[in-house]
């Protein structure tokens, strides 16, 4: 298997882009032709997904996943699934099976319901934003080291939405986190609008308050069109309370990936189909889904932003 970080050396770094105090760098790179799969919002619209409780009871870590189409399903770390006792977020990248059905493992961030609102689980138009998706990766991580599934400590996932709507002053009865998003609108919609996707890029840096805070790349550019407003929302509702006069320079964040060669990678078997290879560095932390030996989808982060 080729290494994922050998990889991450052949990326192009393009110019940069800001809206809201919100940098972006688009990411090119040819990894390959990847598996053929459609997006967890496609394949909910579709009708092809269905993702429910485990059972009529439920359990808070844990969802079940029904891939009832012909093609994988993709699911990204940190997207938002509303629905069912309580709203959750995936821990991790998964690829699901075709014509296969699965439990996945999920992180809680709606803690004050535990009763039904719907049996089926949709999505949000937000991924989660950038603490808590670096939160999750580092629990996710030790998860793997320590029972070989993607865990997460969910005390400190709660106290991480606490801290979030408390910014945004956000006040929900469920405590939900989309609560957050909602309030932020305003703001979030015109940095979707603002920015643009940057062309034949399959990938983006993101950067706020002065500093790079991470990136999600992808293994073809239709993925990130797919996922841009997601992502953008992400990242944009933390960059709206972190906002600084400087700015990061395309020079600064080539640095920043090129130091992604001292990292070491342990490799763990996906709740889905494939690996995920967690990576881990003096200057960056990161996980890569690999799926037929080729990398779906790489998330990194910083280690500025702290464990």
């Amino acid at each position: 298997m080729a290494q994922l970080i050998e990889r991450l050396q052949s990326v192009e770094v393009m110019e940069p882009q800001e809206a809201g105090g919100l940098q972006v760098f688009g990411l090119r790179w040819q990894p390959g032709a990847g598996p053929d799969y459609k997006t967890l919002d496609e394949s909910l619209a579709e009708g092809l997904l269905e993702v429910t409780e485990v059972t009529d009871g439920g359990s808070v870590p844990s969802l079940k996943v029904r891939n009832k189409g012909d093609r994988m399903a993709f699911l990204m770390a940190g997207e938002h699934l509303s629905g069912g006792k309580q709203n959750r977020v995936l821990n991790a990248s998964i690829m699901v099976a075709a014509q296969t059905e699965l439990p996945i493992p999920v992180s809680c961030v709606e803690r004050g319901r535990w009763a039904y609102r719907s049996p089926q689980f949709g999505s949000t138009p937000s991924s989660s934003h950038s603490h808590l998706r670096r939160m999750m990766h580092s629990h996710a991580t030790a998860g793997y080291r320590d029972h070989g599934t993607p865990t997460t400590l969910q005390g400190e996932i709660w106290s991480e939405v606490d801290r979030k709507l408390n910014e945004t002053q956000s006040c929900s009865d469920t405590m939900y986190l989309h609560k957050a998003y909602e309030d932020s609108e305003v703001h979030l919609g015109g940095m979707v609008q603002e920015l643009v996707l940057p062309e034949g890029a399959s990938g983006v840096v993101f950067a706020y308050g002065g500093q790079i805070v991470g990136f999600d790349l992808f293994d073809r550019p239709m993925t990130l069109v797919k996922l841009w407003p997601k992502l953008v929302r992400a990242y944009g509702i933390d960059a709206y309370t972190n906002k600084a006069e400087k700015l990061v320079t395309q020079e600064e964040v080539q640095g920043w990936l090129h130091g992604a060669v001292q990292a070491k990678e342990e490799v763990f078997k996906s709740p889905g189909l494939g690996n995920d290879v967690r990576m881990e560095g003096p200057t960056l932390v990161g996980a890569g889904l690999l799926v037929e030996d080729l990398p779906v989808h790489v998330e990194v982060f910083a280690n500025a932003m702290g464990a």
